[in-house]
């Protein structure tokens, strides 16, 4: 047992070493974790948001980074606070064509590297839940294990071994 700061938790989870063994692991934050009823996979999407008010005017629209998905909702990453609750989120398949989802804002909170984090649960039929996160988690794996992709993540080659 050891004591963490918990202003230092993120609250999608921090890595952090055991000062007796080295072993590395995720620690969360307890009301994060005990709300979540469904299992999150990772991702880094860029999702389209659209804001409205009640009356269905919209109120403003975005672009933020999606962290995490699951069938209930999604956490989005955004450099400003999203303006209202009701919202629509789009994304591009592999195809390019553009997809989307209803979804209610839950809460949006400032993070300690000044970006705002926003969980929002998907409104729609289970179908059409089930549609975007597959379309979501499909692009998002085929666009991270793109062999452009490795390469730019890779340390860069000697100036001797570039081809000229």
């Amino acid at each position: 047992m050891f004591e963490l700061d918990s202003s230092r938790i993120k609250l999608t989870g921090s890595r952090v070493r055991c000062s007796k063994c080295q072993m590395v692991f995720k620690v969360y934050l307890p009301n994060v974790v005990d709300r979540r009823k469904h299992q999150r996979i990772k991702t880094q999407n860029l999702i389209s948001h659209f804001s409205f008010d009640e009356t269905g005017k919209l109120v403003s629209e975005g672009l933020g980074k999606a962290l995490d998905i699951s069938k209930g909702g999604i956490l989005l990453e955004t450099p400003y606070p999203i303006a209202s609750d009701l919202l629509s989120l789009m994304a591009v398949d592999l195809k390019d064509n553009l997809f989307e989802i209803r979804g209610r804002l839950m809460y949006s909170k400032k993070s300690s590297t000044g970006m705002y984090l926003s969980g929002i649960a998907f409104v729609g039929s289970d179908e059409q839940v089930a549609n975007f996160v597959i379309k979501l988690v499909k692009e998002y794996n085929y666009r991270k294990n793109n062999l452009f992709i490795c390469w730019n993540n890779q340390k860069p080659l000697p100036i001797s071994h570039i081809a000229t």
